[in-house]
């Protein structure tokens, strides 16, 4: 019964004169899918249920990395006792994350720093209205609203690995959380956190993947790879709970953005 379903879809629906309605047809049914959707932390209840759940485990460290202006920092240190460490490169946003140091004290670290797979300076592209889109690679500009990404600073990247080694007083015991959010440059940081990952072994890693990563030919497959020890999961943006994916099926593997967690196994 499926297949005679199928056959009878195929035949009318696939013809070049509705393309058109298929190709909108085809977005919208992606974005159902948790794709494609774009809401900061304060109007994702997805993501907002996440971090609700990671602060009932009573976190004792959390690593926010592309921190912007610390709201999901924030977010954290107002529910949990927890220790927060975060790096954000752009200068203009730094500023306003390093003034949660004040009401945060000795529970709240910022760096001015970007990290990857190794320690350099490189290019960070931007564009002054959209300050939290600024990324590393300027290949990424071929992407619609990246074209505005013409203005660029020198920043100092490092490794989360070698930042730890030199850090070994702030970051000694436990990381409960992993939080990556580079505009496209997720891999790279993830490649320079393999020897943290491996010796504190945190429960969750969070990342954004989208069509950045098109560009670069990482999918979430290669992600997995990486993070061989680890269960992938979906957020919906107005979803209940996790959603538990596969990285192996290619319809998770759609360069569209979405909002993936691995929790340890």
């Amino acid at each position: 019964m499926k297949r005679i379903i199928l056959v009878f879809l195929d035949f009318f629906f696939t013809r070049e004169i509705l393309l058109p309605f298929n190709t909108i047809m085809l977005k919208l049914f992606i974005r159902f899918n948790g794709y494609n959707n774009h809401r900061r932390l304060m109007y994702s209840k997805g993501e907002k249920m996440f971090l609700n759940k990671v602060c009932k485990d009573n976190p004792q460290l959390c690593i926010d990395i592309g921190a912007n202006r610390g709201e999901y920092s924030r977010y954290i240190l107002d529910r949990s006792n927890s220790k927060v460490v975060a790096f954000e490169p752009m200068p203009k946003s730094f500023n306003a994350l390093k003034s949660l140091t004040k009401k945060y004290n000795k529970r709240f670290f910022a760096y001015n720093i970007g990290l990857g797979d190794k320690n350099e300076s490189k290019k960070l592209f931007f564009d002054h209205k959209n300050l939290e889109w600024a990324n590393f690679d300027s290949e990424l500009r071929k992407i619609d609203y990246l074209k505005n990404s013409k203005k660029s600073i020198k920043c100092k990247i490092s490794s989360l690995d070698d930042f730890v080694k030199k850090n070994k007083s702030l970051i000694n015991k436990k990381i409960d959380l992993i939080k990556i959010d580079t505009e496209g440059y997720e891999f790279e940081v993830l490649m320079g956190s393999k020897k943290i990952i491996e010796k504190f072994k945190p429960k969750y890693i969070q990342l954004e993947y989208n069509w950045h990563h098109l560009f670069k030919n990482k999918n979430l497959y290669s992600f997995s790879k990486i993070l061989q020890n680890y269960q992938a999961f979906k957020i919906f943006p107005y979803g209940d709970k996790l959603v538990k994916i596969n990285p192996e099926k290619p319809e998770n593997n759609y360069f569209n953005y979405s909002n993936i967690v691995f929790i340890r196994k």
